[in-house]
């Protein structure tokens, strides 16, 4: 097993714990009642989001990037896995525009929709394990 391929699971593993993270603090916040609970949630969406999150989508697509000129693209289940590590991009993209809203509008969703919103990093991210581990085709 190439070290190349040892960080782009760590890295996967740290994106996929905030994606799955981050609709829990949007919810969070809107059940916050106070200004001083909401700031402190927001502040830790920031930090997460500009910190922790972006660095490892980052770093994880420049590994597969390297893994890919590395081993060859083979398989038909490849190019099924980088659509959906490409919606995993587009829903990490969409909780900085949900973020952005938050701090600047103070627009907000009702607390099932962001509990609901759980359901798509969580769908994204079994199914890419599903295609990696079992190969189907």
């Amino acid at each position: 097993m190439s070290l190349m391929l040892v960080l782009h699971i760590i890295f996967l593993i740290i994106w996929s714990a905030s994606l799955l993270y981050f609709p829990q603090l949007f919810a969070n916040q809107a059940f916050a009642k106070d200004i001083k609970n909401q700031t402190d949630i927001v502040l830790m969406q920031y930090r997460l989001y500009a910190h922790v999150m972006t660095p490892s989508a980052l770093l994880t697509i420049a590994a597969g990037i390297w893994l890919i000129f590395e081993r060859g693209f083979h398989g038909g289940w490849l190019p099924v896995k980088l659509v959906l590590v490409l919606f995993m991009v587009i829903f990490h993209a969409y909780c900085g525009k949900l973020m952005d809203g938050l701090i600047r509008h103070h627009v907000q969703q009702r607390v099932v929709y962001y509990q609901i919103l759980l359901l798509i990093p969580l769908l994204l991210i079994t199914n890419v394990i599903m295609l990696v581990v079992s190969k189907p085709f």
